[in-house]
């Protein structure tokens, strides 16, 4: 929500509200003008639309631009029902595919092969934590979730994401989410094992100051030396 509600209070808060007015200012309600309603469904039109996620999408990957354009059609066209229900099982058809192409090349290029799993001897105020897999549509929420929950709780985050294949623009758009938020709360990123591929559509789509404020590293050993040295300073 644009006024900072986050949590399902915001929203059980919010139809509480329009109930309220239904059922005791609904007299007062009807009073309005519809050109005064017509102005607000105007605006709520307008930032229902999201035009520049619209225009990001476009940028990115032919995969997203698919399901963008042939939900948006359908949904026009058709209706929303069968829209999302296209949507959803074209994404997943095109996951797979994703998924099929990435795993011949990634036999040969592993990017960081340290497998420590002991953080103990980790510095003070620095935690790790590492994201297995492609971050999409079906798994963003919850990394995103656990990122800002662990992240809130130390001074530097390391993100290893060396198991990262790829990640959809759901999944950009709730990194770039937490990032942001833990961006606010002074919390510094670092990003390891992360591959010149990623790196590159990372640096496009994230936003310049979340590029400018994370740390991109190719192993977890330069990322550990560098959140040492931020640590320590």
């Amino acid at each position: 929500m644009k006024n900072g509600g986050r949590t399902p209070i915001a929203g059980i808060a919010h139809a509480i509200t329009l109930l309220l007015i239904m059922l005791f200012l609904g007299k007062w309600a009807k009073l309005i003008p519809m050109s005064c309603l017509a102005g607000i469904l105007i605006i709520v039109a307008y930032n229902m639309s999201e035009w520049r996620s619209f225009a990001s999408i476009l940028k990115g990957s032919v995969f997203d631009i698919i399901v963008l354009l042939t939900t948006f059609i359908l949904t026009v066209l058709v209706d929303l029902t069968v829209a999302i229900e296209v949507g959803v099982v074209l994404s997943a058809i095109l996951f797979m595919k994703r998924m099929s192409d990435i795993s011949e090349k990634r036999i040969n290029n592993i990017v960081d092969t340290d497998l420590i799993e002991d953080y103990s001897q980790l510095p003070k105020g620095v935690s790790v934590y590492e994201i297995s897999g492609p971050l999409f549509f079906a798994s963003a929420r919850r990394y995103s979730e656990v990122i800002q929950e662990i992240g809130e709780s130390c001074n530097t985050l390391i993100l290893r994401m060396r198991h990262v294949s790829f990640i959809d623009e759901t999944g950009m758009k709730n990194l770039q989410s937490s990032l942001k938020i833990l961006q606010k709360k002074g919390v510094k990123v670092i990003l390891s094992g992360v591959s010149s591929q990623l790196k590159n559509d990372l640096e496009k789509r994230l936003s310049p100051k979340v590029i400018d404020y994370i740390d991109m590293e190719d192993s977890f050993e330069k990322a550990l030396d560098y959140a040492k040295v931020t640590s320590a300073s």
